[in-house]
């Protein structure tokens, strides 16, 4: 093969074969060695990639079919979706020579982002039919046996208060979560500082702390440097962190909230959350912050949570160019830390 091609097909992304009649691979680029491994001597297609389908596809366009592209999963380290496409390659010589280009493009990134969002779809509509289902069911009480009972009517107005107030709750976080992802690739250019934003929401959220009888308790260190940040969207972090820490602590314990830098990492400032509460099993942790993850479903309903506030944080913080760091011990309460660098 002429060197200036090889060199081309070398700097592709994408993995590609060139195969003759005999489904004999006679030329691979770097991306397939590194992709499906090294191996030194000349074998068969079907050896290296054996799929049906993949095979099928291979000699229907090397017996004079057209350019074919079909869509294979593979079981490589880890089982990976690929596009497979096949087309013929221009030779001079007869239909003994024929020859193939044969490419695997990794589409697993796009089939992922499709299955998320059907499980997001399929999720709102649980979600909002939850709620709609109770209202509807509530209506139809006040319009027959109710209508003239109006302690009952009383009751279920509230209870019919109460869905609409979830149903709300979820349509803001819905609202926010996808401004907040639109524009999550633009970091904030403004300075701001860390401290009275904290000392601003503590002061709000004083109702709920007081329902929930939980006291919260301030170390913020003096004169941290200010870092780049959305005041709006910080305030939005730490009020869904403090509101969290109060809600699932136990009646008359302390939420504590700290900032520094933090030592291990300079140049990053440090705000832990921590709570009293139950604490998290380890294996629900990693997933707390994808959207409409739950460990008890029915006690955030209870709390008024819509399942999204973790993903709303996580998402914020990406924009700040940030994370967040969760450490909790069962029976011992939780620590939810924000790291956010001083500079970008």
């Amino acid at each position: 093969m002429d060197p200036k091609i090889e060199s081309i097909l070398d700097a592709l992304s994408v993995a590609v074969f060139i195969v003759n009649m005999n489904q004999t691979i006679v030329y691979r680029n770097a991306a397939s060695v590194s992709l499906f491994g090294k191996e030194q001597r000349v074998k068969k297609l079907a050896n290296l990639v054996p799929n049906k389908r993949c095979i099928r596809a291979v000699e229907d366009v090397l017996e004079g079919g057209n350019r074919q592209s079909v869509d294979v999963r593979l079981q490589l380290v880890v089982p990976t979706s690929f596009r497979m496409t096949v087309a013929p390659l221009d030779t001079d010589g007869g239909s003994t020579t024929a020859t193939v280009v044969v490419s695997f493009e990794d589409v697993s990134h796009i089939l992922e982002a499709e299955q998320m969002r059907t499980d997001f779809v399929a999720n709102v509509s649980h979600e909002l039919r939850s709620p709609l289902t109770a209202l509807y069911g509530f209506i139809e009480t006040l319009q027959g046996p109710a209508r003239s009972d109006e302690q009952a009517s009383d009751r279920f107005l509230k209870l019919m208060e109460k869905e609409a107030a979830r149903m709300a709750r979820l349509i803001d976080d819905l609202l926010s979560l996808s401004k907040v992802q639109s524009s999550e690739r633009f970091a904030p250019t403004e300075k701001v500082s860390i401290n009275p934003i904290i000392e601003r929401v503590s002061a709000s959220l004083a109702p709920i702390l007081d329902k929930e009888q939980t006291n919260v308790t301030t170390i913020l260190t003096d004169d941290l440097p200010e870092i780049f940040g959305d005041v709006d969207e910080l305030t939005q972090v730490f009020s869904n962190l403090i509101e969290n820490a109060a809600k699932y602590s136990s009646p008359g314990s302390t939420v504590f909230i700290s900032s520094f830098i933090d030592e291990k990492e300079p140049g990053t400032v440090c705000i832990s959350v921590v709570d009293q509460g139950e604490g998290i099993e380890p294996e629900h942790i990693a997933r707390l912050t994808e959207r409409f993850y739950r460990i008890d479903k029915g006690r955030s309903r209870d709390k008024g949570g819509t399942g999204l506030g973790l993903a709303i944080v996580k998402h914020i913080l990406m924009r700040h160019r940030g994370r967040l760091q969760i450490d909790s011990t069962k029976g011992q309460g939780s620590t939810f830390s924000v790291l956010l660098p001083l500079s970008f």
